[in-house]
């Protein structure tokens, strides 16, 4: 991706050379030729609703008969939409309340033009033509909002050519930027089908023109965004032991979507020398990556609002037309969802859970509202300079959650993805800075009924049915990666001294059950926690300090490992053994991680024979056994961990959350993200292992671009 800029202006650029470059910004925004014939006439349509609503309220106003309102609202319309465009045009560089009232006061000869030229219309003075003109302008600016909701381009298109203003005449930046842009949970096979598919036009056309190049990489356990956004922005992520985990020594539960729990992922693994470290930009991730500027970052919400509050909203947050775009997109997201969850029911479509209006809000909040407030931000971000900008959309992650990760829901919202690429492919066409397209997943998902759907309880009831007598056992199935996503708004509107901030901080109830505790303890510590992530889990034993070794456990509670290890929906036990080994049981026997030996199984099925451990793993993929020894050598791994059963046959994963699309833990594709680079990048590994591979990736990119560019 690569700017179009020229050489620097200097402060005496001439005027003829600015207002062509607006000229040539406008015709690139512009809509489709369908679009435009479109919104030409709906527009026409709402200009002749505004008019007679108007007539009906303003008694000095008359329109009568309907040829008179026809011909009124189309030269209402003509003139309207000319001299927009010319004031757009001219007064781009101007603040944006000169525009408006410009263009207020042209809406006012209008409307005493059109009472003097067309027969039937009457206007009895100034002040009624004012007071027409101000409520002529607010409905249509209602509904060319409702007509032009969906064009993208429209809306960046008026930011792009504010901040190409700004910026106009200074000298551009020598070194190239990097541009990182993490589709969430997005799995390379299910990329190479939408591609496929057509459903993908932007990415699908990079790869096939040969401007970028599509490669795996290998997200070892647990496949969560937490861990490989840690390994990503940081380049480490030891002890991130899930989406999800507890904590015996201060008898703490930590949740990823938390905003203390994110800050304080980000405060262990921080050295200062994260990808973002050097004036970078971090916007709709969990985590900062020390970038000096976030945005809808759930690792820095809590924080104080930065020095240049007004910058961070401007562009998006600063206008009501936006919250107007906003607002019906949003609405017609819910509609949408509520239809497409019926639908799935009505077509007895299997597997599928539940899906709530809470969720159509959070679906709504997600895949419309973070969706467009980013790549806004990213906008900003590109023409003030940033030298490195991660991004992360998690539209098509949620919804896959709920949807399944195939199925239409999610894909439509992985085409909304792909066109805000486009759209900041487009508007890195006159950044000073030229940028590198770089566009990631984090994990994969896998389909597969619940746990709780396929067993008729949660995993932590299964477990508290084998424990002796009345052990209290704390679950977390229940919680979802979603239900973080609004925090995120609320919160950061909720940054700084302006009256909206002051607003978002007080709002009662709503802003209480967007930032409460997405998960805890009870006021009495458990005997047991069940810590789930997707179709991994881990249980801890807190009444003992540490980790608690197979032998113990088995003392402890009788039967309970060889128990968990016959049912059908979990595929192994991970434990550790008295020797400090990684032991792995399950219904095919058992198997020593550390030394690679099979072993006979406690008890649970015949004596193994010399391929049996292998036979055990092999449903989780060929890295299986580094993949458990890498996770259970954290401090904070579980006494026990659990991972869900894969069918063989469909290939579905038992997840332990109320989830029909799981990550987390082992199988299928949760651990199959990609990677895609300017075909002028080469990666350094083939496939890179591991999240902090990316972060080695990226970091040797940037300095090869700095290399190259004598910076």
């Amino acid at each position: 991706m690569t700017s179009r800029v020229g050489g620097a202006r200097g402060p005496a650029a001439d005027l003829l050379g600015f207002y062509r470059l607006q000229a040539r910004l406008m015709w690139t925004w512009r809509p489709t030729r369908l679009a435009i014939l479109r919104r030409t006439v709906l527009s026409y349509l709402g200009a002749c609703l505004a008019l007679g609503i108007t007539a009906l309220v303003l008694r000095g106003l008359r329109v009568d008969g309907t040829t008179a309102l026809l011909l009124a609202a189309l030269l209402l319309l003509a003139l309207d939409s000319s001299s927009d465009i010319l004031l757009q045009w001219v007064l781009v560089a101007k603040p944006t309340f000169v525009t408006q009232a410009l263009g207020l006061l042209v809406q006012v000869l209008a409307i005493i033009l059109i009472g003097r030229v067309v027969p039937g219309v009457s206007v009895d003075g100034a002040s009624t033509a004012v007071w027409a003109a101000v409520l002529v302008t607010l409905l249509n600016s209602l509904f060319a909002e409702l007509v032009a909701v969906s064009d993208d381009d429209s809306y960046y298109g008026v930011l792009v050519r504010r901040l190409v203003a700004r910026n106009f005449g200074k000298a551009p930046e020598s070194t190239p930027g990097l541009l990182v842009v993490q589709i969430d949970g997005l799995s390379l096979p299910v990329l190479d089908h939408a591609m496929r598919a057509g459903r993908v036009p932007v990415l699908g056309g990079l790869v096939r023109d040969g401007a970028a190049t599509l490669h795996p990489w290998v997200a070892l356990l647990p496949p969560t965004t937490p861990a490989s956004q840690a390994g990503i922005l940081y380049g480490r992520n030891d002890g991130i032991a899930g989406f999800r985990w507890f904590e015996k020594e201060n008898a703490r539960l930590l949740v990823a979507n938390h905003p203390d729990d994110a800050a304080e992922i980000a405060r262990r693994i921080s050295d200062g020398t994260g990808l973002l470290a050097d004036d970078g930009a971090s916007i709709g991730n969990l985590l900062g990556g020390d970038a000096p500027r976030s945005y809808l970052t759930m690792a820095t919400i809590g924080e104080g609002a930065a020095s240049d509050e007004a910058r961070r909203l401007r562009g998006f947050l600063a206008t009501s037309v936006n919250y107007v775009r906003l607002l019906v997109l949003m609405a017609g997201e819910i509609v949408k969802e509520l239809y497409q969850a019926e639908r799935q029911r009505a077509r007895e479509i299997e597997p599928r859970m539940h899906r709530s209006v809470q969720f159509a809000v959070e679906r709504a909040v997600t895949n419309i509202a973070l969706r467009t407030t980013s790549t806004a931000f990213v906008i900003e971000e590109m023409y003030g300079g940033a030298p490195t900008i991660y991004v992360d959309y998690t539209g098509y992650d949620a919804i896959s959650h709920h949807c399944g990760p195939e199925r239409q829901e999610a894909i439509d919202a992985l085409d909304g993805i792909d066109r805000a690429i486009g759209s900041l492919l487009k508007a890195s066409g006159h950044t000073r800075r030229a940028y590198r397209l770089v566009v990631l997943s984090d994990h994969g998902q896998c389909l597969g009924a619940t746990f709780s759907q396929r067993y008729g309880q949660p995993l932590e009831a299964i477990v508290a049915a084998l424990l002796p007598g009345k052990m209290s056992v704390f679950g977390t199935t229940d919680l979802v990666e979603s239900a973080g996503m609004g925090r995120r708004i609320v919160a950061e509107l909720g940054r700084g001294q302006s009256v909206g901030s002051m607003l978002a901080r007080r709002l009662p109830g709503v802003l209480g059950r967007l930032r409460r505790e997405p998960a805890g303890t009870a006021a009495a510590l458990p005997d047991v926690v069940v810590a789930s992530s997707g179709s991994m889990a881990h249980i801890y034993f807190t009444s003992r300090p540490g980790r608690m070794t197979a032998e113990t456990i088995g003392a402890s509670y009788p039967g309970l490992i060889e128990a968990l290890a016959r049912h059908p929906g979990i595929g192994a036990v991970v434990m550790r053994s008295a020797a400090g080994h990684a032991v792995v049981l399950g219904r095919r026997g058992r198997v020593d991680l550390t030394t690679g030996e099979a072993q006979a199984a406690m008890s649970v099925a015949e004596p193994v024979g010399e391929n049996d451990g292998d036979d055990l793993l092999a449903e989780f993929g060929p890295r299986a056994a580094e993949n458990l020894l890498h996770l259970e050598a954290f401090a904070n791994a579980g006494d026990l961990i659990l991972l869900g059963a894969v069918d063989r046959v469909s290939g579905e994963v038992t997840g332990f959350e109320e989830l029909i699309g799981s990550h987390g833990g082992l199988g299928g594709w949760q651990s199959e993200p990609f990677i895609m680079c300017p075909a002028t990048l080469e990666v350094a590994e083939d496939p890179p292992v591991g999240a902090p591979a990316i972060y080695r990736q990226l970091v040797a990119w940037r300095a090869q671009l700095r290399t190259e560019s004598g910076g």
